[in-house]
């Protein structure tokens, strides 16, 4: 998915979803839809309006013969014709995965990773990830359909059971889904917890699709409506839509231009750009490799130095995280907001050094009075003391905090004023 993100162009995987949705829609689509489809009581039967005991009789041989049909019917297993009430297996909707891709799906996921994943608002990741999360999206989607698009192809002259057919729609809609939880961990640091939650909610979307281009798809293609909207809507939506692209370009050269200044041999920022930007996407090795041809270069850049802290704070190497962080108060012990005296003094705590920890976390609360993270450790450190009052205090301050929070980080916080409150 990074590869992706940094090369990845939205007419490339247009082009590759229509190709592969084609295939597919042609093939496996095509076999279900003959498989399962519910019968129309009209194909047996053509009302006569002025016909009298023969109209009847016809009636009456084409109600025996769509009773019969529907008896005999096969049924999608476990789930029934329910199945169709948030899917279709229509062969001519080829032209769908990428039409609700880009107008439903996309946003849908947008909109629930902004509500569960604290990534934002809507309006601010619309405009900033659209562009990169519509490419990963379209090429997630190509990815998981080609191997059962070429499948299907192979076994489309040979007589199969359409549980194989369905059970190969059902793996390719499944894989989907793998590949976009990966994708939302790439593109906005998500939780897996989270991305699975989205994915899973976001399958809505598509039934929503699916509901729209049934009324829409007679006019979708007529030349007089096309221009029509062209003209009414084509400035507004190529601005847009421009926009969109744009956001993703930026990201992009700007990407690019860090690798191209990496060619100097004593740019250590160029590193840490580029690490942080793989911190954000969850790609902790390739990020410890800049972090560290950054320290290479300039053993005393405090950026790189502040994040292998972290790094190795979390992978449980205290001491090298101390290292590492003793250099960047050497040379500002404001550094990120103050945040260097939080991360000291949780290192501290998970090592047990509960003085050390103490005087680092009240540095730190003195300077930030509402942060919840640190008020949360600086209240265990008040807990494993025996000041049993001191920490429930302090532990309420936490919750309140969080609570107090502005809307877009109080999801975020909201795991700080969870683990305070268990400990009261």
């Amino acid at each position: 998915m990074s590869e992706i993100i940094d090369k990845g162009s939205w007419l490339f995987a247009a082009v590759a979803v229509l190709l592969v949705s084609v295939a597919f829609y042609a093939t496996v689509n095509a076999k279900l839809q003959a498989a399962y489809a519910i019968p129309n009581f009209y194909e047996f039967y053509q009302p006569d309006f002025y016909g009298g005991e023969e109209s009847a009789a016809q009636y009456e041989k084409a109600l025996t013969d769509y009773q019969k049909t529907m008896a005999q019917r096969q049924i999608i297993p476990v789930v029934g014709d329910s199945f169709f009430h948030f899917f279709s297996f229509e062969p001519g909707g080829f032209f769908q995965p990428l039409l609700s891709l880009s107008i439903f799906y996309v946003p849908a996921v947008i909109l629930l990773i902004g509500f569960f994943g604290g990534a934002g608002g809507f309006n601010l990741i619309l405009g900033r990830d659209y562009g990169t999360l519509a490419v990963c999206s379209l090429m997630a989607w190509a990815a998981a359909h080609l191997p059962f698009a070429l499948a299907g192809i192979a076994l489309s002259s040979l007589a199969v059971s359409p549980l194989v057919y369905f059970s190969m729609w059902l793996a390719s809609s499944v894989l989907f889904g793998v590949l976009m939880v990966f994708a939302l961990r790439v593109v906005f640091g998500a939780k897996y917890g989270t991305a699975v939650l989205v994915v899973g909610a976001a399958w809505l979307a598509f039934s929503l699709g699916m509901y729209v281009f049934r009324y829409v798809s007679p006019w979708l293609f007529s030349p007089f409506l096309l221009v029509y909207a062209y003209i009414y809507f084509g400035g507004r939506l190529s601005g847009e839509v421009s926009g969109f692209g744009n956001a993703l370009r930026q990201k992009q050269n700007f990407k690019r231009f860090l690798h191209n200044a990496t060619v100097n041999p004593k740019d250590a920022d160029a590193h840490v750009q580029l690490a942080l930007i793989y911190l954000q996407r969850k790609q902790e090795a390739k990020a410890l490799e800049h972090l560290n041809k950054a320290v290479e270069i300039d053993a005393g850049e405090i950026d790189a130095n502040y994040e292998l802290g972290k790094i190795a704070k979390q992978n449980k190497d205290l001491q090298k995280a101390l290292n590492h962080f003793s250099v960047v108060v050497e040379q500002n012990d404001k550094h990120a907001l103050s945040e260097i005296w939080r991360e000291i003094g949780a290192t501290y705590l998970a090592a047990n050094m509960l003085d050390e920890a103490r005087e680092a976390l009240e540095k730190f609360v003195e300077r930030r009075a509402f942060d919840p993270e640190g008020l949360y450790y600086l209240g265990s450190v008040f807990k494993a003391q025996g000041e049993s009052d001191k920490a429930r205090e302090t532990f309420d301050q936490a919750i309140e905090s969080a609570r107090g929070s502005p809307d877009f980080r109080r999801r975020e916080l909201r795991h700080w004023s969870k683990l305070a409150q268990k400990e009261i």
